[in-house]
């Protein structure tokens, strides 16, 4: 019984998606760029908060923030917002409308964020319902906070790590790729309910609790608490 109604959530996800892809893509589109210039502060909190269509996620900017949104309904913008906290900076990037609001499935919405490389993060997304691609490896995360959504997702945490990073990802009823690194401790506390994990290369401690090979208390990690609701998610070690 449980299989068949993470089937049919599973299915009408995929079909959910495709027909929303199919509207986002054949709608003629614009684009607006924007840049969150570098300042003074040590260290950035960044809030994404995502509607539905295509969001990509990615470290390289030379800026704190260099962001392309591709639309055809103006209310499909985000608002950007930044501001400092003592030496800490705030950057939101949130939808203004509601998922399914009027139109919704017409619009074309499609965010490409690049965050600095240069100092930690704490990154929080809320990934709505999309395809979402979040290729993090190269960013200095902190700490990091996902809400699935509804979504079909990678997310990239491999390469090497000079930093702890704690994190906490609920997978709602999405589909995920998980990617660590190999050769850096990591840490995976699973809450699974109906939804269906693939895990390989990781040792049981008991209590849904998970390590690699390479985990070590004294040394940085990756640690994450997972709730994987009645999505699915895979993990992959990576070099």
């Amino acid at each position: 019984m449980k299989k068949s109604i993470l089937a049919v959530l599973i299915a009408g996800l995929a079909g959910t998606l495709c027909i929303l892809g199919y509207k986002w893509f054949s709608a003629s589109s614009n684009e607006k760029e924007v840049t969150i210039e570098q300042d003074d502060v040590h260290s950035l909190a960044v809030q994404i908060s995502f509607d539905a269509g295509t969001l990509d996620i990615s470290g390289g900017s030379t800026n704190w923030l260099d962001a392309s949104f591709d639309y055809n309904n103006k209310k499909a913008l985000p608002k950007v917002k930044y501001n400092q906290k003592r030496k800490q900076g705030v950057l939101t990037v949130k939808a203004e409308s509601k998922i399914f609001g009027v139109n919704r499935v017409n619009q074309n919405n499609h965010w490409d964020i690049q965050l600095t490389n240069e100092i930690p993060i704490d990154l929080d997304v809320d990934m709505g319902v999309s395809k979402a691609t979040l290729n993090l490896n190269e960013i200095q995360l902190n700490k990091l906070t996902i809400d699935g959504g509804v979504s079909v997702s990678t997310i990239d945490l491999s390469g090497e790590r000079k930093n702890h990073l704690q994190g906490n990802i609920d997978i709602g009823v999405g589909q995920m790729t998980l990617l660590l690194p190999k050769q850096t401790g990591v840490k995976l506390s699973i809450d699974k309910g109906l939804g269906k994990l693939e895990l390989k290369d990781f040792v049981s401690q008991g209590n849904n609790v998970y390590t690699n090979k390479a985990y070590d208390r004294n040394e940085a990690a990756i640690e994450l608490d997972i709730d994987i609701g009645v999505g699915s998610l895979k993990v992959d070690l990576s070099e």
